[in-house]
């Protein structure tokens, strides 16, 4: 049988080394999984409260049009302490939130972050604000006075009034996770707002 013979005893020394290093060990694992651990990320762990709509345009004045698609949008802030990571944060109408809690999403009705312009990332500062707008803008995405995202969904003229997906008099705007827990909302009843700022 190989190995130490089972007559000689252990000494409190060697006893202490062995559980040093096994402290030292267990340190070293806790200290790597805290350094590969990122950012609580919007689509994942952060609450509903540190993001939240701050204005909606839900009428654009006159007849919808491919136009004044940008008449409707939904703006939000990032209320928390620290920086918030917006990817795959979704904008969406009544109908689409209701097909992404189901498990079915569609491309409809809805915008997904997936990166933010003159950023390099998806993180948004403590005060920092997301406008996505349903309509587009020559020059694509923008930030804008150093502290908002505005983000241009081009929404499919095929899935409302010429891309408009917002019902002017009876409709809720989401701002949600991936998965369709809810960050923010704002809802109403009622024509004639064209912005509302909760």
């Amino acid at each position: 049988m190989r190995g130490r013979p089972s007559h000689v005893p252990i000494s409190k020394e060697s006893i202490l080394m062995r559980l040093n290093k096994s402290a030292i060990l267990f340190v070293g694992v806790v200290i790597a999984a805290s350094m590969t651990t990122g950012p609580a990320t919007a689509s994942a762990d952060v609450p509903g409260d540190v993001l939240r709509i701050v204005e909606v345009g839900t009428d654009a004045m006159g007849a919808d049009s491919y136009a004044n698609r940008n008449r409707e949008f939904v703006k939000f802030q990032n209320v928390s302490d620290g920086p918030i990571d917006v990817a795959n944060v979704l904008v969406e109408d009544n109908w689409a939130h209701a097909k992404t809690v189901k498990g079915d999403a569609h491309t409809c009705n809805t915008y997904k972050i997936v990166d933010l312009p003159d950023n390099g990332t998806t993180v948004i500062a403590k005060g920092e604000y997301v406008t996505v707008f349903n309509g587009s803008r020559l020059g694509g995405d923008r930030k804008i006075n150093g502290s908002e995202y505005q983000l241009f969904a081009d929404s499919d003229t095929d899935c409302g009034t010429a891309g408009q997906f917002f019902n002017n008099n009876n409709d809720t705007a989401w701002v949600t996770k991936a998965n369709g827990d809810v960050l923010s909302s704002y809802s109403w009843d009622h024509n004639g707002g064209y912005v509302f700022k909760p």
